[in-house]
């Protein structure tokens, strides 16, 4: 959908690809390992003077004079547009990662209902189109123009922040974690307004026969189909199958296994050498393997409490919250609302990001204990004091954010509470997974949960049926794994790589020539596997 005059819409196509290069390539790091391959998929072309003229339009001004590329990632790239009336605006353009139009319909519906009806501090919407083949859209590729949200990213800040505003900004996020459990919704998927949907989806409801609708504003938004990038990855987008909406959870468990197992009777690819003969295991043994799971995961869904669909943000890390550049304890703009979907309680209701702790200094215990560092900072080194007051801080703040959810976010807390969580969760996050990461993983998953089934579903005959044998061999293959996933991970460590071989610019060659000695010296037996950084090496973004 487009707000743009018909005038605009005839506006002939083209572009110079030569000069406006930089805006289209993927300019921000380098990739170890199947660079080729990354750099494609993050490309992006489209006619720069139409943009131009689009935005200048929804900005009110006669002209863009300025258009440059901030911000770039795997999914998106940003561009800052400044025009004759001293104002600018952002555009936002999805690279072939994501799937034709779901994704940036659903993210401008998601943005629009949040701003409005859950009154969040979005970024407003200024003009959109998310059909990049279409006539009307001279541009001649997905994009959304939208405001441009002024302050400082959190994560700039959060280290200086202290005492009482780091709580008042705390006190804000959890507020707004709040408002997402206000409504609850009539099934799982994704948001979109209700012209964008079929027929058949827009006499549903909304929301469920249990919720207030007061304030909801039922009837401009609908629920489609699922946006998570898990049912879209890759060739999965060209499968023929049901992405939702599901009515409850068991479906949407369903639903999401039956996504991974099509792919893998159908498209999944043989790894190059050295990987081919990495025991990944076959396509159908995998499908056997998510068909287990499934039988388990039908067996254990958690209390009806925590299983209402809901919105939520779930990847609120402090490039996303935007503060308030003259007074820190203030959130301008919560960002990136892409793939931001409708799901149970128990499967959203995360922590967010920006207070998690993740450093190995201090001991974070489960409940209401405060934290402690594991070597008291009177018998650690003069040196080391200041970085571990601040690891001591991180893991104070998490402890008081999530006694703040406790005390005023009940419903997000009771899945935190829940002491199966984790049993129900990570496999549906793993199915996912299965071929990027083995067959290994996702077999010990489910003896995981077959082990502790009576603590799971008591009173619950186990569903499926595990040999002794078939233990014995798997955890005789699995401790091989784990030694040969350790190095690997202490490898991606001593060279500084980011998943799937992401290095800045400024240390690529240094790190490429550390590579190639690195693997030199591989001994594939002793560790367990072949390198795993090379061309050809499973890649989450580009083969999986």
């Amino acid at each position: 959908m487009s707000f743009l005059p018909s005038a605009l819409k005839s506006f002939v196509r083209g572009f110079s690809k030569t000069s406006n290069d930089a805006l289209f390539h993927y300019t921000s790091g380098r990739f170890l390992y199947n660079e080729a391959e990354q750099l494609a998929v993050r490309r992006v072309e489209f006619n720069v003077t139409a943009l131009k003229r689009v935005a200048a339009q929804a900005a009110g001004a006669s002209h863009c004079t300025r258009i440059t590329k901030t911000h770039e990632g795997s999914y998106n790239k940003i561009y800052l547009l400044e025009f004759d009336n001293s104002t600018d605006l952002i555009a936002k353009i999805p690279t072939k990662l994501i799937p034709p139009f779901y994704t940036t319909a659903s993210e401008v519906a998601t943005m629009d209902y949040a701003r409005t009806v859950l009154d969040l501090p979005v970024p407003r919407v200024l003009a959109w189109n998310a059909r990049a083949d279409s006539d009307a859209n001279p541009v001649g590729i997905e994009y959304i123009l939208m405001e441009n949200v002024e302050g400082d990213p959190l994560d700039k800040r959060w280290d200086q922040i202290t005492g009482k505003m780091a709580k008042e900004v705390m006190d804000q996020v959890v507020a707004l974690e709040q408002r997402f459990t206000r409504f609850k919704f009539s099934q799982i998927g994704s948001l979109y307004y209700r012209e964008d949907v079929g027929e058949a989806l827009q006499s549903r409801p909304l929301y469920s026969t249990e919720t207030d609708v007061t304030g909801g504003n039922p009837d401009k938004y609908r629920i489609g189909p699922l946006v998570d990038w898990d049912v879209w990855r890759g060739s999965r987008a060209a499968l023929q199958v049901d992405r939702g909406p599901w009515p409850d959870p068991l479906s949407y468990i369903r639903g999401s296994i039956r996504v991974e197992q099509e792919w893998l009777r159908r498209f999944a690819p043989p790894y190059k050498p050295p990987f081919h003969q990495w025991p990944n295991g076959s396509p159908q043994e995998h499908v056997d393997l998510l068909e287990r799971l499934y039988v388990l995961l039908s067996n254990m869904v958690p209390p009806p409490e925590i299983c209402g669909p809901v919105l939520w943000h779930i990847d609120l890390h402090g490039g996303n919250i935007v503060l308030d550049s003259t007074d820190p304890t203030y959130i301008n703009g919560i960002i990136d609302w892409q793939s931001v979907s409708i799901r149970p309680l128990y499967m959203q209701a995360t922590f967010a990001k920006f207070v998690v702790y993740h450093g190995e200094d201090v001991i974070l215990e489960p409940g209401l204990v405060h934290p402690k560092l594991r070597v008291p900072l009177e018998e650690s080194p003069q040196a080391e004091h200041a970085r571990l007051e601040l690891e001591l801080r991180n893991a104070r703040l998490q402890k008081s954010y999530e006694g703040m959810m406790r005390r005023f976010n009940p419903w997000s807390h009771a899945v935190h509470a829940y002491p199966f969580i984790s049993s129900v969760r990570t496999p549906i996050e793993r199915a996912a997974r299965t071929w990027y990461e083995g067959s290994d993983h996702l077999r010990e998953c489910i003896f995981q949960i077959v082990q502790e089934w009576d603590e799971i579903a008591p009173g619950v005959p186990l569903p499926v049926q595990v040999e002794q044998a078939e233990w014995d061999r798997h955890k005789a293959k699995y401790a091989r794994r784990e030694k040969y996933d350790t190095r690997v991970k202490q490898l991606q460590q001593d060279l500084g790589l980011d998943p799937d071989g992401w290095v800045s610019n400024e240390r690529f060659e240094d790190v490429k020539a550390l590579n190639v000695k690195l693997m030199a010296g591989w001994d594939e037996e002793a560790e367990g596997g072949p390198y795993p950084f090379q061309d050809g090496a499973p890649s989450w973004f580009v083969n999986s």
